[in-house]
């Protein structure tokens, strides 16, 4: 049985992002969704965790045993490659020399970098944003209510961003369900509105048609989990999302029904 008495959900919106795909080297490729690792690192932006490799790393603060994290894609998105830019850091490109006065002052010239940007696919919305919804759920009392009046009262130490500080976002509540408002579900075949971690999906239950009779179609992401104190990670795991933002729909080993807002969700968490 489970143990979630309590979920923060919010939403994370802006008009592009960039959430670096960690397998990728010159050309920075970006997962469809922000992984775990970039939405801890969001939270504890807000909650102004900052010292990662003092003595006291935000990383074990949001460790999978402590801490449990859902996501739903909200609106469909597409990617473009646009070049970057950067500042060039070395005066002999390749050769590992130190950077120099030509590096700082500009006239080594700039390294043009491929960068995929995350946008939101039909730009005629309301407000023409990317928004993703995140469920929080924290076993330490003081983090959770932390969060929750930093995001209620939108009082955040550092800005929240789409994956680099160039892509400013925005967060909005959405509710805070207490223990009455969550429903677990356990092993169940349902449609779920989050992204599903693989290793939660039983072997051939993934349907391709909804309840409704409508075509599914997913995406596989493979994104790490969770890093140790050193900024190495700890864990990867593959996701599952439909590309349209319609419901996945599969047989899963553990999932949990939420109501808000007079709406009723199925959602998985990601630590599988």
């Amino acid at each position: 049985m489970s143990d979630v008495d309590r979920v923060l959900i919010f939403d994370l919106k802006g008009k592009m992002g960039h959430f670096r795909a960690f397998y990728t080297n010159s050309s920075s490729l970006s997962y469809t969704f922000p992984p775990r690792t970039t939405i801890t690192g969001l939270i504890a932006g807000i909650l102004g965790y900052d010292n990662e490799f003092g003595n006291d790393p935000y990383y074990e603060k949001f460790a999978s045993s402590k801490c449990k994290i859902a996501l739903s894609v909200k609106r469909p998105v597409r990617k473009m490659m646009q070049t970057v830019n950067y500042v060039n850091t070395a005066e002999s490109p390749g050769k590992g020399k130190p950077a120099g006065l030509k590096a700082l002052n500009g006239s080594a010239g700039p390294t043009a970098v491929p960068l995929e940007i995350v946008l939101p696919n039909d730009l005629k919305t309301p407000d023409g944003l990317l928004q993703y919804r995140i469920y929080f759920y924290h076993e330490e009392d003081d983090i959770f209510d932390m969060l929750t009046k930093a995001i209620i009262n939108r009082n955040w130490h550092y800005p929240p961003y789409m994956g680099i500080s160039e892509f400013i976002a925005d967060v909005e509540f959405v509710a805070l369900l207490k223990k009455e408002d969550i429903r677990y579900l356990g092993e169940i075949e349902a449609e779920l509105n989050s992204v599903v971690n693989i290793a939660l999906i039983q072997k051939v239950s993934l349907h391709f048609v909804s309840s409704a009779g409508k075509s599914l179609r997913y995406l596989k992401e493979k994104m790490p989990l969770e890093f140790d104190n050193e900024r190495r990670i700890k864990a990867t795991a593959d996701f599952i999302y439909e590309v349209n933002t319609r419901k996945a729909y599969l047989k899963i080993k553990e999932a949990y029904e939420v109501t808000y807002n007079s709406v009723k969700e199925r959602i998985a968490f990601m630590e599988g």
